[in-house]
């Protein structure tokens, strides 16, 4: 061109847009739109605001660590206070209302004495009898563990120790199969189980042997036995020193007693001490060898624990208006002796766990007994013993005792029945096979009855010819009649008739085997003929025979 501008080229764009050189201008909304720019805050804090912060975060703090530690602290309380009532441990192995875990045979649970001194040897035992290797028993906090395996797979039986009243409460949670109990069920526990069964019957209340606690002094002491409301008088602190009990002993009176937690109120010394607290310098001690130990080494002492070996005397007990009794293996298994303590198992009859009943028929059987009796505990073994009779005796009960033999377990009944109970539900029928055994003449066999001193003499011992009429005819149904069916009222009581227990204890029935071919006859004798007058209706004196249709049965 004749500007001399040709050679420039033209942006053709800027002519047709001359805008397009400016940068597009973004939109204010939407899509790509340029967010607007927030005015920066800069938190300027003095000295004084730094310190109301820290002091702020201080206390926020602090608040949150109080309610931690009051969580902690209620949580400690509350198992505490569920290990003071003797209640078994919520854990995942004990949930309430949960099935047990897969790998678990069955859940026990009850009084901690009888945990590690019986059942986890039992357990233990009727494991391997089943086919269980390698078993083995391991101790934590309140739970031992059983173990063993069998076909390549691993299984467990887990022993809670609490107390019995935390066992029932347990089983009733569905948190336990079976319970091992020092007390006989109650009638209200037995009330919320029965959809397990009758917890009151042999089917579902299990005797697995007899302990005894023992009133144990130093041997240096003259003392050979004491009453036992001497001895209650000693625990709740009336009597303080042994010159109030013995002119032979003076100084001042140490208590030592075993530490049984929860189920200390129903042990003898709990029952002798009633409503009363006993006095703050009793010791209480972890377990027998402790007490034992503890009396041997302080010639002042006396204690009371479960039967246990040691440089310790024994004192007999006699209760009032009762013979003195020592704790030996007859005394004890007669259940004569005041301090005998039936060892419970208890299992679901109706419903129950198959593997609970099993181990439950396991401990009762002859296998199982045999085990107890190497624990020290008397078991339900059966035997005739010769036996001295009281010199106090009806003259044709003495003459008799010089030719016969006396079974080593006496009949009781159910409180207010004249019906056996557990115990002699399987007695009577361990009887029979010990006489079937041993090929014993059934007419050697006598029945004698005995009652309290309640009510009038002549019903008295119609009351005893009932109970053992009762016995007789349940004998009669395992296939044995007996030779001689005889009462003696209220003779020779072995418990105090002052008290329930005492009375419950006297009316009994023992069994004696009488010298070869047969029984002599036991003339009543004119006490007896002369108190037939005013015997009760329902009451009969003679041979058994069933009760007739509509006959009342006296109770007692």
């Amino acid at each position: 061109m004749a500007d001399g501008r040709d050679d420039v080229p033209y942006d053709w764009n800027k002519v047709i847009n001359p805008d397009s050189t400016k940068k597009p201008a973004k939109p204010a909304h939407g899509k790509g739109a340029t967010p607007p720019k927030l005015p920066r805050f800069t938190l300027k804090l003095d000295l004084f605001g730094w310190l109301m912060a820290v002091t702020s975060l201080i206390i926020v703090v602090g608040i949150l660590v109080l309610f931690y530690m009051s969580w902690l602290f209620q949580a400690e309380g509350q198992r505490v206070t569920a290990q003071d009532q003797g209640q078994i441990p919520i854990t995942e192995d004990f949930a309430s209302g949960q099935p047990k875990p897969a790998d678990v045979l069955f859940r026990i649970g009850g009084s901690s004495s009888m945990g590690p001194t019986v059942m986890m040897d039992l357990v233990s035992a009727w494991m391997r009898v089943r086919g269980y290797s390698s078993v083995k028993a391991e101790q934590g906090d309140r739970v031992i563990e059983v173990k063993g395996s069998r076909g390549g797979k691993n299984a467990r039986v887990l022993i809670a120790l609490a107390s019995s009243q935390g066992g029932f409460e347990a089983l009733t949670q569905q948190r336990l199969e079976a319970v091992m109990s020092l007390r006989q069920v109650l009638p209200t526990e037995a009330d919320r189980l029965s959809a397990l069964g009758n917890f009151t019957n042999a089917s579902s209340e299990k005797i697995v042997g007899l302990d005894a606690s023992l009133v144990v002094v130093n041997r240096n002491n003259p003392l050979n036995r004491i009453d036992t409301e001497t001895l209650s008088r000693i625990l709740s602190g009336e009597i303080t020193d042994w010159n109030q009990v013995s002119k032979e002993v003076e100084g001042k009176i140490v208590i030592k007693l075993e530490n049984l937690g929860a189920d200390f109120d129903s042990s003898p010394a709990g029952r002798l001490l009633g409503d009363r607290e006993p006095p703050e310098t009793v010791t209480f001690l972890e377990g027998p060898v402790a007490v034992a130990d503890a009396v041997s080494r302080d010639e002042k002492a006396i204690g009371i624990t479960r039967r246990s070996t040691g440089g310790v005397k024994t004192l007999a007990l006699n209760e009032r208006g009762a013979r003195s009794v020592g704790a030996d293996d007859f005394s004890i298994s007669t259940e004569t002796y005041p301090f005998t303590e039936r060892l419970f198992v208890y299992v679901g009859s109706s419903g129950g766990d198959p593997n609970a009943r099993d181990f439950a028929d396991f401990a009762t059987s002859p296998p199982g007994q045999e085990l107890v009796a190497r624990m020290g505990v008397t078991p339900l073994r059966l035997g005739a013993v010769k036996v001295l009779t009281p010199p106090d005796a009806p003259s044709d009960y003495r003459t008799f005792g010089r030719f016969a033999e006396r079974m080593n377990f006496d009949i009781r009944f159910y409180d207010g029945a004249n019906q056996p109970d557990s115990r002699a539900e399987e007695d009577l029928k361990r009887f029979v096979a010990f006489i079937n055994k041993n090929q014993i003449d059934k007419r050697r066999i006598a029945v004698l009855g005995f009652a309290d001193n309640v009510g009038a003499r002549a019903t008295n011992i119609g009351l005893a010819q009932s109970r053992a009429e009762t016995v007789a005819l349940a004998l009669q149904g395992l296939g044995v009649t007996p030779g001689v069916v005889r009462s003696y009222g209220d003779s020779l009581p072995v418990g105090s008739n002052s008290d329930e227990r005492g009375r419950i204890r006297n009316r009994r029935v023992e069994i004696w085997l009488c010298a070869p071919p047969a029984c002599p006859l036991i003339n009543l004798g004119a006490e007896a003929e002369t108190a037939t007058r005013g015997i009760p209706q329902g009451v009969r004196l003679g041979p058994p025979r069933p009760p007739a249709e509509g006959e009342p049965v006296p109770k007692g």
